[in-house]
C-alpha cells in the first residue's frame, strides 16, 4: 500500500467529491477513480459508496479512515526526518491552542521556537478543546494545550497537567451590574443569572465552566446571548454591549490596562480551567514538537509559580 493511495484516499473523504478530490490532488477524475478503485481491491473491500450527490465513506471506509489518517501523518513526519537527516528538508510544527492556551503561551512560545529551530514552520491553529483533540488524534496537529475535558480520556492520548487558572469575570466600564460609583464589589452568581452572557465555548459543553459553576451553586444556568470561539472578537463584544464573559486572569489584566473592561468580582470564585499539553500515544514527537512540549513545560511551570492563575483576589492593575 503507497502512502500516495492513502492520500488519495483522505482527500477524496475530505472533499465528498472526485472532481473536489481530483482537483486538490492536481490529478484527472478517471486517474483518481481508478486508484481508489484500486485501494479498495487491495483491501478486498468497498470503501465509497458513489452517487450523483458525491461520495461517502461505507462502514468499512469509515473504519479504515481513522487508521489512515494516522498513518498518512506518521509516513510523512518519516519523509520529513530522512530528509532532514541529509539536510534536504525544514521542518513543520503544528501546534494546536484553545483560547486560553494562547493567551497563556503566545507569543513567547513562538519566539522561543523560533530562537531554537530558525528553519522550522510554525502552523498555529486555535480553536475548541473538543476539535484540538481529534486533531491531536488524527496527528492533523503535533500536538494541543487545552484545558482537560471530560471527554479526554482516550487510550490514543496522552495527557501532562500544565496550570490550574481560576478565570475572571468581565465586563465593559459603565456596564448595569456595576456599581453606580464604578468601583466593583464581590457579587454572587446569583446576582449575574440573568445577564447578557458571551460564552466562549459550546452552551452546556464539557468544556463550558460557567454552565458547571452555576450548577454547582444550584442556580439556573445562563442561556448565552452570543457564543464566540475567538477572544479576539469576544473583547471587541463585551467592550461594546452590556455583555458578561469570562477571561484568563493576563487577559483581563491588559484590557483593564487599557480602560477597555472591569473586572465584575465574584465573592465565590467560578470552578478552575487545568490546562494541560495534549500529545498522541505512541507516536514519536519530531524534534521541533519535543522542544516545543519542554518550551511549553517551563513556560506554565514560571508563570504558575507566580501564583496569580489559581488566586481568586482581585486583580490590581
Amino acid at each position: 500500500m503507497r502512502l500516495q493511495s492513502i492520500e488519495q484516499f483522505i482527500a477524496l473523504v475530505d472533499t465528498g467529491s472526485i472532481r473536489g478530490a481530483a482537483r486538490q490532488l492536481n490529478m484527472s477524475q478517471p486517474a483518481l477513480s481508478r486508484a481508489v478503485q484500486q485501494l479498495e481491491e487491495e483491501l478486498g473491500v468497498q470503501l465509497m459508496d458513489r452517487s450523483g450527490r458525491g461520495v461517502t465513506t461505507t462502514a468499512a471506509g469509515s473504519a479504515f479512515l481513522s487508521r489512515a489518517r494516522v498513518a498518512e501523518a506518521e509516513l510523512r513526519k518519516a519523509a520529513e526526518e530522512a530528509k532532514r537527516a541529509v539536510g534536504d528538508a525544514t521542518w513543520l510544527l503544528a501546534l494546536g491552542v484553545s483560547p486560553v492556551g494562547a493567551s497563556l503561551l503566545l507569543p513567547e512560545l513562538v519566539i522561543t521556537l523560533q530562537g531554537l529551530h530558525p528553519a522550522t514552520r510554525i502552523r498555529i491553529l486555535e480553536t475548541t478543546p473538543s476539535a484540538l483533540l481529534s486533531l491531536v488524534r488524527d496527528e492533523v496537529m503535533d500536538l494541543a494545550v487545552t484545558q482537560r475535558t471530560r471527554i479526554h480520556l482516550d487510550a490514543g492520548l496522552d495527557y501532562r497537567p500544565l496550570v490550574e487558572i481560576h478565570m475572571r469575570m468581565a465586563v465593559r466600564p459603565g456596564h448595569p451590574l456595576l456599581p453606580k460609583l464604578g468601583k466593583a464589589r464581590a457579587r454572587n452568581l446569583a446576582d449575574v443569572v440573568g445577564a447578557s452572557w458571551l460564552y466562549m465555548t459550546a452552551h452546556d459543553s464539557s468544556d463550558d465552566i460557567v454552565s458547571r459553576s452555576f450548577i454547582a451553586s444550584g442556580l439556573p444556568v445562563p442561556l448565552p446571548a452570543v457564543h464566540c470561539g475567538s477572544y479576539f472578537v469576544a473583547l471587541d463584544l463585551m467592550a461594546s454591549a452590556d455583555m458578561v464573559g469570562v477571561l484568563p486572569p493576563a487577559l483581563l489584566r491588559s484590557c483593564m490596562k487599557s480602560g477597555q473592561l472591569v473586572e465584575l468580582v465574584l465573592a465565590q470564585p467560578l470552578i478552575p480551567i487545568h490546562l494541560g499539553l495534549y500529545t498522541r500515544s505512541g507516536s514519536p514527537p519530531t524534534t521541533p514538537a519535543s522542544s516545543a512540549a519542554a518550551a511549553i513545560m517551563a513556560i506554565s511551570k514560571r508563570i504558575a509559580l507566580t501564583g496569580e492563575l489559581r488566586s481568586s483576589s482581585q486583580l490590581k492593575v
